[in-house]
């Protein structure tokens, strides 16, 4: 059975979450700014935003959050806390859900995508590749939380995350 809504959640202080709509809302795209106060996740309003998807056909896709180089032991233990804040709020409200690791979504969404790397010339830049790849598959959709920013890293991340989760879900 095809669900009615993807949501896609890239987990971090500028995570984002985007609820992909399938056939016949394809239009119906909602994007939603990781809720924090200031450097902590508000587990209230993350609740509030998932709550309504209860009783629907969802499923739920976020990140297996791994070793992230030269990030600190607080970013570890935020992202990780995070991670398990998404976790335990889909199992509160009986949401499907899958955690993949990022190799494997973006293996799938940055296919046709040559290679870029970060200015140093060895580290593979995700984030440009990221970015191309949402601008093919959704060239009309605004890639920030307001008209005129540069495209959110976080927002991109949720939106190819749903995407991946739509074609494999």
């Amino acid at each position: 059975m095809k669900k009615e809504f993807y949501i896609g959640i890239d987990i971090g202080k500028n995570g984002a979450i985007m609820i992909l709509a399938s056939e016949p809302y394809l239009k119906a795209i909602s994007p939603i700014a990781m809720p924090m106060i200031n450097k902590e996740l508000d587990l209230q309003s993350l609740y509030k935003a998932l709550e309504v998807y209860k009783g629907s056909q969802c499923h739920v896709i976020f990140e297996k959050l791994g070793v992230i180089y030269g990030s600190s032991k607080t970013t570890a233990f935020s992202m990780g806390y995070q991670a398990g804040a998404i976790e335990a709020i889909c199992i509160s409200l009986q949401l499907p859900y899958t955690i993949v690791h990022a190799k494997v979504w973006q293996k799938e969404m940055f296919q046709g995508i040559k290679e870029l790397t970060k200015t140093n010339g060895k580290t593979r830049d995700t984030k440009a590749m990221a970015l191309i790849a949402a601008k093919r598959l959704f060239p009309d959709l605004e890639l920030s939380f307001k008209k005129g920013l540069k495209p959110h890293d976080g927002l991109i991340d949720a939106l190819l995350i749903a995407e991946y989760g739509k074609r494999n879900f």
